[in-house]
Order: structure tokens, then C-alpha cells, then sequence
């Protein structure tokens, strides 16, 4: 993990954990432009992606963002928010009482605790489309772009040119195996959970959201993706995040 700062230290600290194939600046450089309040923002470059080595697993980035937060005297965090890959760190900094973490938006997330099958298939697909950008050297991936228009495609189709196939089979191990236990009502008040109409992980997480966080926010984006919405429509998204802090009153 490479740690991205930006802001003064002074104001609510809000840490952005991207998906996978965005790294943390390609996330703030999506958000920030549309947020109104001014924020203490971390966006790390998760393993794979950025200037960060290679992704080992989700517990040695999370360990790797602790120890900057401890070192920076930062334990109260506004908002800590995960895409998809990012939730994986992010679901272990709103679990650990060291820190003081007053909103949490989960994005795109397969709440498993032991998620083999979608696991396998995953390292098979994107093993599989990584050896086929390596052949063809396409600009953006035909399959982003039908899913997050040209744009975003061609951003995450250069970052995925960087991801090993050791990279890949961390990853996806990372995004398939949740520690779970039921959130108590104060948890699932902090807590938005988010998915697209059509997201795969929206197939495992609904079997366990009412068993481990039933009072959480829960929004379904009808018509979208996998992170489709958060793609496609930054500015509005934004102000959704904001309207959740209570900090800016979201105009949709």
C-alpha cells in the first residue's frame, strides 16, 4: 500500500479505498471534484495498483493504513468508504476499536465468510482477460467499457495492465472472506451498504446483510453494474456520500 494525502490534517478525516483496477488518486481525482465540504482525504494505492507493491493480502494493507493513522495521531475517522476490493480494508478499520469511525459506505462488497466458488471464478476471469489485454494492447477493455463507458474503462484498463497474476489470486481472496459477526444497532447506524441492480456481489451479500446488518442503509441502484452507479454518475454520488455524514444536504 502507498499511502495518498491530501488536505489539511485539521479537517474530518474521510479515507477512500477504491475497487479493484482504480487506484486511490484515480478515486480522488473521481470524487473530490464534486465535494463541497473541505476533508482531510487518505486514498491509498491498494497492492497492485499505483506506486504500491505488490498485494500480499487485505490484513497486511490494512495494517500498512493502521500504522500511518496511529503514526498521525488520526483516530477518528468521518468516513471511511470502500468500492468493492477497498471494502476489504475498510469493513477491518470500521471493526477495530482503536479508531472512532462515525460513517462507513460499503460499495460492491460479497459479504462471505468463505466465498470458494465465486473466489475461483473470479482469479479464472480476470487471469483470463489479463493474458488477453497482453496480446491485443487495447486502449480500454471492450467488456469495461460496456459496463463504465470509455473513460473510466480505459483508467482501469492501464492499471490492470501493472496486476500480476499473484495480484489477482490475493485479491480475490481478499474480496471473497469476511470475518463476520452481527453489528450491534449503533454499528448499523453508521453503516450505508450500496450495490448495483445487476452486481454479482449483490447475489452472496443478500443472504448474509439480514442476518449480520438488517438495520444498516441499504440502497439498490436499479439498472447498474458492479460500482456502476459510483462510476457513472460521480457528482451525484458525492453528494449522496455527503448527505450521509450529515455534513451537505445531497441535491438529486
Amino acid at each position: 500500500m502507498f499511502i495518498n494525502e491530501y488536505g489539511n490534517r485539521n479537517d474530518p478525516t474521510v479515507i477512500l479505498l477504491a475497487p479493484m483496477m482504480v487506484s486511490g488518486s484515480d478515486l480522488y481525482g473521481l470524487i473530490k471534484p464534486y465535494l463541497q465540504g473541505s476533508y482531510h482525504i487518505i486514498a491509498p494505492d491498494q497492492g497492485g495498483h499505483g506506486k504500491a507493491g505488490a498485494y500480499i493480502s487485505a490484513d497486511e494493507e490494512y495494517q500498512t493504513l493502521k500504522r500511518f493513522l496511529l503514526e498521525s495521531d488520526c483516530r477518528t475517522v468521518e468516513l471511511v468508504y470502500g468500492a468493492s476490493l477497498g471494502v476489504a480494508v475498510a469493513y477491518r478499520l470500521f471493526m477495530d476499536p482503536v479508531f472512532t469511525v462515525r460513517h462507513a459506505w460499503f460499495d460492491g462488497v460479497a459479504l462471505c465468510k468463505n466465498a470458494r466458488f465465486p473466489e475461483w471464478f473470479m482469479k479464472r476471469l480476470f487471469r483470463s482477460r489479463r493474458k488477453k489485454l497482453a496480446k491485443s494492447h487495447l486502449e480500454a477493455s471492450p467488456s469495461l467499457v460496456k459496463m463504465y463507458g470509455f473513460d473510466f474503462a480505459k483508467m482501469m484498463t492501464k492499471n490492470f495492465e501493472r496486476i500480476t497474476e499473484s495480484d489477482i489470486d490475493a485479491i480475490c481472496h481478499a474480496c471473497c472472506h469476511y470475518d463476520l459477526r452481527k453489528l450491534t444497532d449503533g454499528e448499523q447506524a453508521k453503516l450505508h451498504l450500496d450495490f448495483g441492480e445487476k452486481d454479482f456481489d449483490w447475489k452472496y451479500s443478500k443472504k448474509t446483510v439480514p442476518v449480520f446488518m438488517p438495520k444498516a442503509e441499504l440502497k439498490i441502484r436499479k439498472g447498474y453494474a458492479h460500482c456502476g452507479y459510483m462510476a457513472a454518475h460521480p457528482k451525484e454520488y458525492a453528494a449522496e456520500l455527503e448527505a450521509f455524514t450529515g455534513r451537505h444536504t445531497a441535491h438529486i
